[in-house]
């Protein structure tokens, strides 16, 4: 395992961490790969019966790497997009696929795919200071990360269609008034809660939580997974399209500026 991707055991529960610190755990192909192959080998091994998934660094995941977006070019090869987008959303369906819950342990911002990977998660607890956004339509592109379906089931059509739509940044108050996480902690108290939930879980049988999940959620496991085939298609036309050409090129600029001012 590289060491952008953290796993360690913590009694019941597991911990994986996304590693990518200076990028604010920005993912690309190869991470999300690796996260979907680690979740599919605890799955096999049975001994984790919970999953704890945080970032390292005081955020959660900025999603998409979009230096390794650019890294393929200006109008990148439509075989390479399909690839890098099978290895993210195999991060997705790994976590709903997986027996253990999966909790979703969110510090600083959460955005793009970050989001959907949050998203995807069984159960979400959030820092004081967390922040959510999209972020895709700001950068002309749609979700791909099966937020299109999981939203809407969470915090309801109108509300999913607005923070998906509007580009709306929360602030985990917000997001727990909609629905979006299920508690909010002071930034001091997030990880002795998140054990407190871990300890509750495991409290219960191993097999209750499993069959508990796979009835919960195996219902929905077709229908995302052809979201995720939609999704997929419309954000390859999205990639190759000038709106968002046009942003990516806004993007690089503020950064090469930002980079000289310093």
């Amino acid at each position: 395992m590289s060491q952008e991707l953290l796993s360690q055991a913590e009694g019941p529960a597991h911990r994986l961490t996304l590693n990518r610190p200076e990028r604010r755990n920005a993912l690309t192909p190869t991470l999300a790969r690796e996260l979907a192959e680690e979740l599919d080998r605890l799955e096999e091994a049975g001994s984790a019966q919970v999953i704890l998934l945080t970032g390292a660094g005081g955020h959660f995941c900025a999603g998409l790497d979009l230096h390794w977006l650019r890294g393929l070019g200006e109008m990148p090869d439509t075989a390479a997009l399909q690839h890098g987008l099978s290895d993210f959303q195999s991060a997705v369906l790994a976590i709903v696929r997986s027996s253990a819950p999966v909790i979703a342990v969110l510090r600083g911002t959460a955005a793009g795919f970050g989001l959907d990977l949050a998203v995807a998660c069984d159960m979400r607890i959030a820092a004081a200071g967390a922040t959510f956004t999209s972020a895709f339509a700001r950068m002309g592109l749609v979700p791909d990360g099966g937020s299109t379906f999981t939203l809407p089931r969470l915090i309801g059509v109108g509300q999913a269609l607005r923070f998906l739509m509007a580009g709306e940044t929360l602030d985990a108050a917000r997001a727990r008034a909609i629905g979006l996480v299920d508690d909010v902690s002071p930034e001091d108290d997030l990880d002795a809660d998140a054990a407190r939930l871990v300890q509750g879980l495991a409290s219960a049988a191993p097999s209750s939580l499993r069959t508990i999940k796979r009835l919960v959620r195996a219902a929905e496991l077709g229908a995302l997974e052809q979201a995720l085939s939609s999704e997929g298609a419309a954000q390859i036309q999205a990639l190759r399209g000038g709106d968002f050409r046009d942003r990516l090129l806004a993007f690089a600029a503020r950064g090469a500026a930002s980079a000289d001012r310093s």
